[in-house]
């Protein structure tokens, strides 16, 4: 009987268990992308109800007056290593966002506070019907110093994110996907986030999970992030996507930055800085496994430059001048903004990766954007995977480990046609020539459609470079003319290929 009763026991104890580990199931990966499958399947409509107008009209200036109330910081009381405050919807934040929490106890939605902030006094007169939810959050971690939280990572906006790694401030950024990009009929389309699952960390977490449900008229789908802050933080994306109707192109793992003037654009703007600018070029790695440098220009009209090859092995918008004294800027710090890297891990096929510049006359909004095409565009319905590896850093010796075009300034001379152009090539087998030794340029312009002359390099002992100057002499009529250099030492490419848009 007694062993009988022990056997009974623990049938009753293993029963309780599974059911009370099935009442504790949380959200995971394949249950947010069935929840996108079936959006997918119905007909698209706008969520988040409509805020109050004196939220919707708020100034930039205005909406920086709403401050979060750090004792209401998520994890806070527990002392976790990453804690997440949240974003109070208005200004251009105009949709509101569901954000849960996923614990071993389930998921538990976060419901909105008008306790969680701290309102100025100028800000009296704000309405608050309809407001349910919040705006976007940011991530809180010990990135710089042990007894310091610091933000590195910010969903705010659409798809939009952005991250730091340490020593950074926040700059360029990404989105999950963007739609018929660079259309002249009609602007983008943007899906956006709808809804998080923050995943509660444990106490010695290095890692931070979170899943996110994307929608839009054209598209539904689950996205994962796993973050890992650090000198070099790392976010690793992963998404399942299901498109509504078929669309004419789509980008993935868009990435957003913002460049005015640099080295490269006479400063005619009227502004103290030299420079101004969040990234300073587009760097990628062809399937071939070439590394192709793009500066970024001041342009006058909308620019699109496409490079089509079988599977990049990588891109991305980077900020190489790190020195403070080509931006003068006390408050952006332009010189600690990130560089940001994509690096594929699935689904990065036959395609392109497509660089967009727009015109500016300030530094106010984004006017660039780098990402990357599929050759044909998604059947409707059909699941598309895709994975990748956001690398947000200073600068990384394999990015790339051959050497690098650290400067490009152009001199207009004075013809039309003429163009001198000064570049400094320095890393890589670049600081291993020996003495007596000089690498070769390798300058061409694509077409023949400008003639290359006055080639020469030199030790450039200021800036431990190598610089190389040319003369491109226009042939023909006033269309975009495209030049390439490259670095050679003893026969073999010892540098990246500098390309550019001369323009007239």
């Amino acid at each position: 009987m007694k062993i009988h009763l022990v056997f009974g026991l623990i049938t009753v104890l293993l029963l309780v268990i599974v059911i009370s580990s099935r009442q504790r199931e949380t959200v995971g990966f394949d249950q947010v992308a069935a929840a996108a499958l079936k959006m997918a399947q119905e007909d698209y409509l706008t969520a988040s109800p409509a805020l109050p107008r004196s939220l919707r009209e708020l100034t930039a200036d205005q909406y920086k007056l709403i401050r979060w109330n750090d004792e209401k910081t998520l994890w806070r009381k527990e002392g976790l290593p990453f804690q997440v405050r949240f974003f109070h919807p208005g200004h251009v934040y105009d949709r509101q966002i569901d954000i849960y929490e996923v614990n071993k106890q389930g998921t538990q939605k976060k419901t909105y506070s008008r306790q969680s902030f701290e309102f100025d006094p100028r800000l009296e007169g704000l309405k608050f019907f309809n407001v349910i939810g919040y705006a976007g959050f940011r991530l809180m971690y010990p990135i710089n110093r042990p007894e310091q939280l610091d933000e590195v990572l910010r969903f705010l906006g659409g798809s939009d994110f952005q991250a730091v790694a340490k020593g950074l401030v926040l700059g360029a950024k990404t989105r999950a996907l963007v739609i018929d990009p660079g259309s002249k009929d009609q602007p983008a389309e943007e899906p956006v986030f709808t809804s998080f699952w923050l995943r509660r960390p444990d106490t010695f977490s290095s890692q931070f999970t979170l899943l996110a449900l994307l929608e839009s008229r054209s598209v539904t789908g689950a996205y994962s992030f796993e973050v890992e802050p650090g000198e070099e933080t790392r976010v690793r994306v992963r998404a399942r996507l299901y498109f509504r109707r078929k669309v004419d192109k789509v980008g993935f793992a868009p990435l957003i930055s913002m460049f005015w003037f640099g080295e490269n654009t006479s400063n005619t703007f009227g502004d103290f800085r030299p420079e101004v600018h969040k990234s300073d070029g587009l760097l990628f790695q062809t399937d071939s496994g070439e590394w192709v440098w793009r500066p970024l220009a001041w342009i006058e009209s909308a620019q699109v430059n496409i490079f089509a090859n079988a599977g990049p092995k990588g891109y991305g918008l980077m900020q190489r001048d790190r020195d403070f004294s080509h931006y003068q800027d006390l408050n952006s710090l332009f010189h600690q903004m990130p560089s940001v890297w994509v690096q594929p891990v699935k689904g990065f096929n036959q395609g392109a990766v497509s660089l967009l510049q727009q015109p500016t006359q300030n530094d106010q909004a984004d006017n660039v954007m780098a990402y990357w095409s599929p050759a044909t565009s998604p059947r409707p319905l059909e699941p598309v995977e895709i994975e990748y590896v956001l690398r947000w850093m200073t600068y990384s010796p394999d990015l790339p480990p051959v050497g690098r075009c650290v400067s490009t300034r152009v001199d207009l001379q004075d013809e039309a046609n003429r163009r001198e152009i000064f570049l400094d090539f320095s890393g890589g087998p670049l600081d291993k020539v020996k003495q007596g030794e000089t690498p070769v340029p390798e300058v061409s312009s694509p077409n023949n459609a400008a003639t290359i002359s006055n080639v020469k390099v030199e030790r450039n002992e200021f800036g431990k470079s190598w610089r190389v100057s040319f003369l491109a002499e226009r042939n023909g009529d006033k269309k975009p003319i495209e030049l390439r250099c490259r670095v050679l030492v003893n026969g073999n490419p010892a540098s990246e290929t500098w390309t550019y848009t001369w323009n007239p």
